[in-house]
């Protein structure tokens, strides 16, 4: 199975509050004709700065302009013409954990999720700057994600 941790990890943006990267595992982009046009397509979107496309793995990586908003439909709307799916998506974002009627959120910049709590989930500061690392539940509503990893920031 193809991990995209790794390249969440790579270098990020010094920004304050906002999801810096999405990795997304999806079907479909195995030629270079649909990476091609998805390129060109994802640099449309407003706030995407860098795609990655790994044709062997089917794996895609877009990276955020400072202040960026995260549109998962966008994205999706994007891939669809070319019948290409997402079968999960990753993302690396900056921000902070609120509490709100019991539950917790991330509010990175000018996006929140629902903080999906399970039983290998790790204990979130709450109210402290954090980088995160999770997988996102983008179908639900409100967008939900299932931190993997964190770190506190300065």
């Amino acid at each position: 199975m193809f991990s995209l941790l790794p390249i969440l990890f790579a270098a990020s943006l010094p920004v304050s509050g906002q999801v810096e990267k999405i990795a997304m595992r999806t079907t479909g982009i195995s030629c270079g004709i649909c990476a091609g046009l998805s390129e060109v397509y994802f640099h449309r979107l407003p706030g995407i700065d860098q795609v990655k496309i790994s044709l062997r793995n089917e794996a895609i990586m877009l990276t955020y302009k400072p202040g960026a908003k995260f549109d998962a439909q966008a994205i999706r709307k994007v891939l669809e013409p070319l019948k290409v799916g997402v079968l999960q998506f990753q993302i690396g974002a900056r921000g902070d954990v609120r509490e709100s009627e019991g539950k917790q959120f991330l509010q990175a910049g000018k996006d929140r999720f629902l903080v999906r709590n399970t039983v290998d989930s790790p204990t979130l500061p709450v109210g402290t700057p954090l980088r995160i690392e999770g997988i996102l539940f983008d179908h639900a509503t409100p967008m939900e994600v299932k931190v993997l990893t964190f770190q506190r920031l300065p």
